[in-house]
């Protein structure tokens, strides 16, 4: 009998021990501090490319400005802590976020199937699409034209999706500015990109473009979060939630567009 019952008590605790012990690797699987580390911290490093006037752009003094930025900076003031802003390549901007080297990402990424794969996303802080860009000369007159044409886009973008279903020969490029460079100097026949972005490039640069009409696309962008943060993202949803409110959102807006984008 006291066999048994040593037995029993063994058993016992070797059941109490696994609980314990699963409890917490299922706890530490389903929750992630990272809110609480940027209030700890008192920074959020937010994360964008930084080629993509007037969203995000290296301005002359060598630092991030647009649309984005003017953003970000109110998110962080609205969290309490400072904006640290971090200038990231395109292509590697979701695994560089899912491997922890910032917070956050600010940078006009528009939310689709794909990428909710790897990461999650806000609700969506404006609309947006993509549109084609052509020498005034072009025989190029409408979306459809472009099969067989030589389009630019910047890789990893719905814009690189958008043209290859309509046939064209896609040429694909690390940023935007590369793109309209290769379009003015003849080695393409047009280039697609959000319509805001390919707009403020040929004027700045006063290139001899006009713009297709008609949007490939419309589509709603978000600011990216890891899949875990489900606080963090519950309070930037909140923030843009305020903002858009409040009438912030509409100045920002309205200082880079001239119009409420949202």
């Amino acid at each position: 009998m006291k066999k048994y019952m040593v037995g029993l008590c063994i058993a016992c605790l070797v059941l109490i021990m696994a609980a314990c012990g699963g409890s917490k690797e299922t706890s530490g699987l389903a929750k992630s501090d990272t809110l609480k580390s940027i209030k700890d911290k008192g920074k959020i490093e937010i994360a964008m490319e930084g080629a993509y006037p007037p969203y995000n752009y290296i301005n002359k003094s060598n630092k991030l400005e647009g649309f984005d930025v003017d953003i970000a900076q109110e998110v962080a003031k609205r969290l309490g802590v400072k904006a640290v802003l971090v200038s990231n390549p395109w292509d590697s901007m979701i695994p560089a976020l899912t491997g922890k080297k910032f917070d956050i990402i600010i940078s006009d990424m528009a939310i689709t199937d794909e990428r909710k794969k790897k990461v999650s996303f806000s609700d969506p802080y404006f609309t947006t699409g993509n549109q084609l860009f052509v020498p005034k000369d072009s025989s190029i007159k409408a979306p459809k034209d472009m099969k067989g044409k030589k389009i630019g886009v910047t890789i990893s973008t719905t814009a690189a999706e958008e043209v290859t279903k309509l046939g064209a020969d896609v040429k694909l490029y690390k940023n935007d500015f590369l793109a309209f460079e290769d379009l003015v100097n003849g080695r393409l026949e047009g280039v697609s990109t959000d319509q805001g972005v390919g707009a403020k490039i040929i004027l700045d640069q006063n290139y001899s473009l006009v713009a297709i009409d008609g949007l490939l696309n419309t589509e709603l962008a978000g600011m990216t979060i890891r899949k875990e943060d489900n606080d963090l993202r519950k309070e930037i949803n909140k923030i843009i939630a305020e903002m858009q409110k409040d009438g912030k959102y509409e100045e920002i807006s309205k200082k880079w567009f001239g119009k409420d984008i949202r």
